[in-house]
């Protein structure tokens, strides 16, 4: 028996982190991207890359915050890819259960092991709320 789409979509965690592959329709093509919050049948993910440089240059570019590019280090728990990676709180990515559920199974979306932790969570939370980008109704869920 097939499970629902639904139901591959509502097993998406907080703090997991998943690989969006090149041929992904939504989020940006062969990055990471963190599961912020998980509620209502709505996943919202954040964008994650290595290129340090680029979030600073947007950051001073655009006027950013600076906390809207929280960096994190490679630990055994979250397994990133590279020594240090930034989360971009400034995009994120909305899908519903079905939609996200939809993507796992047909391979455009792999969960990848490892998990960025509350203390994590929490500087992502705070970079939304500061970001300029983010609309107020999705600041509201953290």
């Amino acid at each position: 028996m097939e499970l629902p789409v639904s139901l591959l979509g509502s097993a998406a965690g907080e703090g997991d982190i998943y690989f969006f592959t090149s041929d992904c329709p939504v989020g940006i093509a062969d990055h990471m991207h963190i599961c912020i919050k998980h509620a209502d049948k709505v996943i919202l993910l954040s964008t994650c890359s290595s290129q340090i440089d680029t979030a600073m240059r947007i950051a001073m570019l655009q006027g950013y915050d600076m906390n809207t590019f929280p960096v994190f280090t490679q630990t055994k728990e979250n397994k990133f890819r590279k020594p240090q990676t930034y989360v971009n709180c400034n995009k994120v990515v909305e899908l519903t259960d079905e939609e996200f559920g939809n993507l796992i199974k047909s391979g455009k979306i792999h969960k990848l092991s490892g998990n960025i932790g509350q203390l994590g969570l929490s500087l992502i939370a705070k970079g939304i709320k500061l970001s300029p980008d983010i609309e107020g109704r999705i600041k509201r869920l953290f």
